[in-house]
């Protein structure tokens, strides 16, 4: 995984993911763990104010264009909206899963969370995988906009209710990425 996609996966996961104490109190975590040298280490310790100041330059990269590309098919944001309308309003369970013979996802609700899943097989061996929770009310600020924009500043003001706790760990052969949100500057 490159620097570029962590860093971008680490502010999108930032828009997504904190609690009950304030913005100010709580720090968003990126620790990247191997590399191709196995002893490669790279933290960035970000306080979450500082990342809801980002809001605004990331509400114009979300605009224009957005969909998302599902088993061979494109979704815009609005039919993201109408899909998460109704998973929202159900009940706890899995709603997807996709089991081929490179790769297995599931998607599912779970106590409050959307929770992704996702290995990645590679020749037989495992290769990525793939662990996100990300609070339901987050995910419906995140989709709260209008038009083909997300809502990056509404889903960031929802985080900060949630506090602290683990959002994404991506384990491969190569590396370990893991992204969290916690009281503590540093780690």
């Amino acid at each position: 995984m490159n620097g570029k996609k962590i860093l971008g996966i680490a502010l999108l996961t930032a828009g997504l993911a904190i609690g009950p104490a304030a913005a100010a109190d709580l720090w968003l975590h990126l620790k990247v763990e191997g590399g191709r040298h196995h002893d490669e280490l790279a933290e960035i310790n970000l306080p979450l104010s500082m990342v809801e100041s980002f809001a605004p330059m990331l509400q114009g990269k979300v605009r224009g264009g957005s969909r998302i590309r599902l088993r061979d098919r494109d979704y815009d944001v609005d039919e993201l909206r109408r899909i998460w309308r109704q998973l929202e309003d159900g009940p706890d369970a899995t709603y997807v899963t996709v089991n081929e013979p490179d790769s297995k996802v599931k998607i599912a609700k779970r106590g409050g969370y959307l929770v992704m899943t996702a290995l990645e097989r590679d020749g037989g061996r495992h290769g990525d995988n793939v662990e996100a929770r990300i609070p339901v009310s987050v995910v419906g600020a995140l989709l709260s906009g209008s038009g083909d924009g997300l809502d990056v500043g509404a889903a960031l003001r929802e985080l900060v209710r949630y506090g602290e706790g683990e959002l994404m760990t991506v384990v491969s052969d190569e590396e370990t990425v893991r992204i969290w949100v916690d009281a503590v500057a540093e780690r």
